[in-house]
């Protein structure tokens, strides 16, 4: 019990605002890891997009699978190097070859026995014409199908093959471009009508650091970029902006009684509303993360590289609702009560500024022509509020109260 006492002592203080600075320094240090991933690979390789590792679906392409079961998994670099060798050395009827820029088990390392055992193969198309990519895996296919003449095609197909020209490819990735830009914007004006333009400039932030970390942690864990990638992006972006849409929903509700109040402590509204929806945030987030695991553990290849992202974007959503959504709001929130406050300084033709000795500037008030250097029949009159007593009328009074948010017990 006083274990529980201290844990619920220590989660009532909870801040995330003084976290910020921790919280934010640590998506750009997953970014700067990411960057040298793609720099030591491309640099390895010699070619940068094999540090992204970009499927075919967007950069056109090949891929070459060939299955053949337990053998390959007693003798996998051995079947690599002369499959690998097979590929290279084939040629098209302009004397160009093909380099594998990828190669990727499709078994689980060191399982005692598996049929199915397929490595994959992928490799850049050549050429832009259909027809000698066409011309050139048949070739190569024909290599590979050579060096295991005990396998008998008829009874298994142990060579398949999927290609992709580097036009469709464009296609698809400036249509995934498109799809990703259009739900983001649908987002933006959603929350503008629902909430304030600061919660929808807060939570987009807060959405396109969701997606670049799943790009860099997608990076870092060496998990192919393709059509699944977009598929799992726009899935997280619904997820992740619901986490986010409820705890600026709590601190709507905290604003509502400060509605023209000055000098609101945003950060105090922010840890608040946090706290009281952290436990769900989290609940939400593991109960979904365990299915996804289960699927990335007992599916398919493909299968495994649509969950995977959703790992990683499950876990960017989660951190960016609870640690940077808020802290991000309160900022936002500061900045425009500044600009509002200065706006408001400037009224119309007769605005009343008040001094700090309590002088009020009131509008001008009509002459009644006693005052023969005016020829408009108007002159200014500073109206004194000392003593009790003030002449005139006053249309704006400068108020320096200072009023802290501050929950009610």
């Amino acid at each position: 019990m006083k274990n529980r006492a201290d844990f619920l002592g220590k989660y009532q203080k909870f801040s995330v605002s003084k976290l910020k600075k921790f919280t934010f320094t640590l998506p750009l240090i997953i970014v700067i890891i990411a960057v040298c991933v793609i720099i030591g690979v491309g640099a390895t390789t010699g070619d940068y997009t094999n540090g992204v590792n970009i499927g075919i679906d967007f950069q056109g392409g090949t891929m070459l699978t060939v299955t053949l079961g337990q053998d390959l998994i007693d003798n996998y670099d051995s079947h690599v190097a002369k499959i690998t060798d097979a590929i290279e050395s084939q040629r098209d009827a302009n004397g160009n070859h093909v380099t594998v820029s990828y190669i990727q088990k499709m078994f689980e390392s060191g399982a005692a026995n598996d049929t199915d055992a397929a490595v994959v193969f992928r490799y850049k198309n050549v050429s832009d014409n259909d027809v000698t990519i066409n011309e050139l895996n048949q070739k190569i296919i024909a290599a590979v199908d050579a060096l295991y003449p005990d396998i008998i095609n008829d009874e298994v197909n142990f060579i398949t093959y999927e290609s992709i020209g580097a036009t469709a490819a464009q296609d698809l990735l400036s249509k995934a471009s498109i799809a990703v830009a259009v739900s983001t914007v649908l987002i933006l004006i959603y929350i503008v009508f629902r909430f304030t333009p600061v919660s929808a400039f807060a939570a987009v932030l807060a959405l396109v650091h969701d997606v670049i970390m799943m790009f860099a942690l997608t990076v870092i864990c060496r998990v192919q970029i393709n059509t699944s990638f977009v598929a799992a992006i726009i899935t997280i972006i619904a997820y992740s902006i619901n986490n986010t849409i409820i705890i600026f929903d709590r601190c709507r509700e905290y604003m509502k009684p400060l509605k023209g109040v000055r000098n609101v402590d945003y950060d105090a509204i922010g840890d608040m509303s946090v706290r009281e929806n952290m436990r769900r945030s989290i609940f939400t987030t593991a109960t979904t993360m365990v299915t996804v695991i289960f699927l990335a553990i007992l599916g398919s290849a493909s299968i495994r590289e649509f969950c995977v992202p959703i790992i990683l974007g499950l876990l960017a959503g989660v951190y960016s609702s609870v640690f940077l959504a808020t802290p991000m709001w309160a900022a936002f929130s500061r900045v425009q009560d500044k600009i509002k406050e200065k706006h408001s300084k400037t009224v119309s033709y007769a605005s009343a500024l008040a001094d700090e000795d309590g002088e009020q500037i009131v509008p001008m008030e009509k002459n009644d022509g006693k005052d023969d250097d005016d020829d408009t029949g108007f002159a200014p009159k500073n109206v004194a509020k000392k003593n009790g007593q003030q002449k005139g009328k006053t249309i704006y009074k400068y108020s320096k109260k200072n009023t802290t948010f501050k929950k009610k017990k």
